[in-house]
């Protein structure tokens, strides 16, 4: 009798749906590099604290490049968007100060701060207030000797929670003397990862009319030094009409990117062969097998790259930040793989949940249960999870950085993050996997979409009547 082979239509319509999704995005980048249209919250910071323009604001008050313009501006889906009547600038945001320009002396004033800390106390410099710019002159025995350019009058890179902020000292020579991270709301867990693996120092001697310059990016943490780079190429464009009188040729060409080196693929492929091994239903799943699995995901995956998959991933592309091939990589087998092996990313691969099963397999307790309900729980973890992402869309970008693995895996004892993360895996030894199943929004989301991709199973199944089978009674002698 012949077999014939089965397919399941509602798991192959959502995975060419998702790899749809990634085509199209790897062909056309990310949804805000396809428009003009600026968020909010990347043109606001500590020093220049915007409002909206009304469309019945006939004048407001002149912004610099943001607004000088006559009419108004329409406010859509978090977006602005500039006014139907034609403006005689580019005008979207207002500081509401009485300013001539877009600098003010706050900015100045904290430049002159930071460089005296930098530079020292016997340093010689002037900040310059030029337009809606401040930059530094840097002189040494009263020959100038250095620029000091900071980005935060204009810059529109989506970092993996928002906008990055960066200086660097450009010498009179025409190359990068150094490259200084300021502030952002990227996970204190990277920056300090990114700080102590000699990042920045890639930048030295980059030459300012370099159009392809290249560093290397940090894996785990790819989204923020991509956005470093970005954010180091668009100020020096910003700058260049304004340092033309310090150089020669002009600096509107240069260019940097961080890419990763190809060590990529060798962790990419370490996660294929785990998703392989825990797929296959040739494999036998053992708990011996289960261990050596998450012993490999917590040293790996956690200590070595540093680097989980969390729910924002998903978000990055529509909301304006490219991912990287690896990182790419990783989500498409993260949703495959909860499409089609039952979420084997949170059973298997995620190495905190790696850290959790190890805790709760070496536990001394006896576990117990927890004082509400799993469906309770999973009432509590999809509210969260909600939350989460309506905040992170709404222009939150700081709720991407719930996540406990960063500080937990980078050994980072000064954030309480950290301290939070030891006490769920010491925690998990009492209440199994609480993290998981209370708190975590990846595996809600990852939980979702292997519900929904076997949603018609239960209503396909027919039940069948079964003759009742007839038990023997057998006396069970108990030897003392």
């Amino acid at each position: 009798m012949k077999k014939h082979l089965r397919i399941d239509y509602r798991k192959s319509l959502i995975t060419v749906t998702i790899l749809g999704v990634f085509v199209f995005f790897g062909i056309n980048g990310s949804i805000n590099e396809q428009t003009e249209a600026l968020h909010f919250e990347t043109l606001e910071n500590e020093f220049f604290p915007a409002k909206l323009v009304l469309p019945n604001e006939k004048m407001v008050v002149s912004h610099g490049i943001l607004s000088t313009g006559n009419h108004g501006i329409k406010l859509e889906y978090g977006l602005l968007t500039p006014g139907k009547k034609e403006q005689d600038a580019f005008g979207l945001l207002s500081s509401g100060k009485e300013v001539s320009s877009l600098h003010d002396n706050e900015w100045a004033e904290t430049m002159e701060q930071r460089l005296f800390s930098i530079l020292g106390a016997e340093a010689t410099f002037e900040v310059m207030q030029q337009e809606e710019f401040c930059f530094a002159e840097i002189y040494e025995k009263g020959r100038l000797v250095n620029l000091y350019v900071e980005n935060y009058a204009h810059n529109k890179v989506q970092g993996y929670a928002g906008p990055i902020y960066v200086g660097a000292f450009l010498d009179l020579r025409g190359e990068i003397e150094e490259v200084r991270y300021l502030t952002s709301k990227e996970t204190e867990s990277y920056l300090r990862k990114i700080s102590r693996s000699g990042y920045y120092e890639q930048y030295k001697g980059i030459a300012l009319e370099e159009e392809s310059a290249q560093v290397d990016a940090i894996s785990g943490a790819t989204i923020t030094t991509k956005a470093v780079a970005e954010s180091v190429t668009d100020m020096i464009g910003v700058y260049a009409p304004h340092l033309d009188v310090y150089y020669a040729s002009g600096l509107d060409a240069f260019l940097v990117k961080a890419e990763l080196t190809y060590i990529w693929i060798i962790h990419l492929l370490f996660m294929v062969l785990i998703v392989l091994l825990t797929s296959l239903p040739q494999i036998k799943k053992t708990k011996r097998m289960r261990l050596w699995i998450a012993l490999a995901s917590l040293g790996y995956l956690g200590f070595t790259l540093n680097s989980s998959f969390t729910y924002i991933t998903y978000l990055q592309p529509f909301m304006g930040t490219e991912l990287s091939l690896f990182m790419a990589g990783y989500a498409l087998l993260t949703l495959l793989g909860a499409i089609w092996g039952k979420n084997i990313y949170c059973i298997y691969i995620c190495p905190f949940g790696a850290a959790q099963i190890i805790s709760l397999r070496y536990s001394p307790f006896k576990n117990k249960k927890l004082i509400i309900t799993n469906k309770q729980a999973e009432y509590i973890r999809y509210g969260l999870t909600l939350v989460l992402i309506a905040g992170f869309v709404m222009g939150y970008r700081d709720f991407g950085s719930f996540e406990l693995f960063p500080d937990l895996f980078g050994l980072d004892y000064t954030s309480y993050w950290f301290f939070l993360a030891v006490f769920f895996v010491v925690i998990s030894m009492r209440f199994p996997m609480l993290w998981c199943r209370v708190t975590c929004p990846t595996g809600c989301v990852l939980d979702t979409l292997q519900k929904i991709s076997e949603a018609s199973k239960s209503k396909n199944k027919k039940t069948v009547a079964r003759p009742r089978k007839t038990l023997k009674k057998t006396t069970i002698a108990v030897i003392s």
